[in-house]
């Protein structure tokens, strides 16, 4: 695993870009570049909202689209730009939500063209405008491919009219385009922000299916969750489980959730943690972790109980049911500790569920552990 932030971008590729020294020049350069993009074996699919969507004109403008580019989406309206990234919550416009576009652009590509060399480009800009804006005017940009993701962050010139801002825009997302097919761009500095990494071979057989988890041994006892940020609640539950359950505590975070894009290769790396094992999946569901992870205590909270026991998360009482006695079948158990909710601390003996997954829970008291803060209140913080 390899992870590069730099000015340029770590793939013997300079990304130097200085818009405002070339405006003449740049449709010209455009050409040239998507002209070498078409070259390329790399078909793409976009997504851009907000500034930047002139670069769907300027790619179609250049012959040879028809056989690099899959589809261009631009979801414009804050709910189209949430169902895109299938998110319930709104989008800001940031390096996230970026990246969450080049992910989901990145699955439809390859449903569209399996077989290729698929990439998936994101792009969100705030550029000049006529309304009030809070922060600054700003592009972000995600590339995602079946082998890296990088990212491009510019702050843009406040001084500088929509239409200026729009052409950096626009040449970024086709220079970025560029820069993932190997094409080498000599171009003048700009200070723009890159990530980019490398992903280590099971982190690309997991994002392509091809295997289940990187877990590699028996893991007795497993720790689910997105652990965004890893906080001392969490520690304490280890230390607790440890002490409980006489075994080792791995963490698991699924790659792929219910309502979400997958995570990209970047958000991965900054979930790993020196402190303990961890193990990604591509197992949203307990039904799925249950398969990976036979005979297996997971470690979760009364919030999570509650929910694995809802019907309306299975479709049906009767599927809820069936999949409660297959996990059941496969040796699982749950270690559930309380949660604060409201004004009171509630634990197992505090709700009511059906009697299989009942039988497979195990209560830690309010006086064995009890920690109030969750990882949603440190990130809003």
């Amino acid at each position: 695993m390899v992870v590069t932030t730099a000015l340029f971008l770590s793939r013997s590729v300079d990304f130097r870009l200085e818009f405002a020294h070339y405006k003449q020049e740049s449709t010209t350069l455009n050409q040239q570049l998507i002209e070498k993009v078409y070259s390329s074996d790399g078909q793409f699919s976009l997504a851009i909202t907000g500034g930047g969507t002139s670069a769907i004109a300027s790619l179609f403008g250049v012959a040879g689209a028809s056989s690099t580019l899959l589809e261009a989406t631009v979801p414009y309206h804050s709910a189209a730009l949430g169902r895109y990234v299938s998110a319930s919550s709104p989008q800001g416009c940031n390096t996230h939500t970026a990246r969450a576009m080049a992910m989901a652009a990145y699955i439809s590509a390859r449903n569209i063209s399996p077989e290729n060399n698929v990439i998936g480009v994101g792009c969100t800009a705030a550029i000049a405008t006529n309304r009030a804006r809070k922060g600054t005017d700003r592009c972000h940009i995600a590339v995602q491919a079946a082998g890296f993701t990088t990212i491009y962050d510019i702050d843009l010139n406040r001084e500088d009219d929509r239409n200026e801002q729009e052409t950096i825009c626009r040449n970024a997302i086709i220079a970025a385009m560029a820069c993932a097919v190997d094409v080498s761009i000599e171009l003048p500095d700009m200070n723009i922000r890159t990530r980019h990494i490398d992903a280590e071979k099971s982190w690309v057989d997991l994002l392509a299916g091809d295997i289940d988890s990187t877990s590699t041994a028996t893991n007795p006892c497993i720790f689910p969750g997105a652990f965004n940020p890893i906080h001392d609640g969490h520690r304490g539950m280890i230390n607790s489980a440890r002490e409980m359950l006489g075994q080792d505590v791995t963490l698991e975070l699924s790659i792929r959730n219910v309502d979400k894009p997958p995570l990209d290769f970047l958000t991965m790396s900054e979930r790993c943690t020196d402190e303990y094992e961890l193990v990604f999946s591509n197992a949203p569901t307990f039904a799925e972790k249950s398969a990976i992870f036979p005979d297996t205590a997971f470690i979760v909270g009364l919030d999570t109980i509650v929910r694995i026991d809802e019907p309306r998360y299975y479709g049906s009482e009767t599927v809820r049911n069936q999949a409660l006695a297959t996990m059941a079948a496969r040796g699982v158990r749950f270690l559930v500790f309380g949660r604060q909710t409201g004004d009171s601390f509630n634990t197992l003996t505090d709700v009511s569920l059906s009697q299989t997954l009942e039988d497979m829970c195990s209560a830690v008291t309010e006086d064995q552990f009890r920690h109030d803060i969750s990882s949603t209140e440190i990130r809003s913080r």
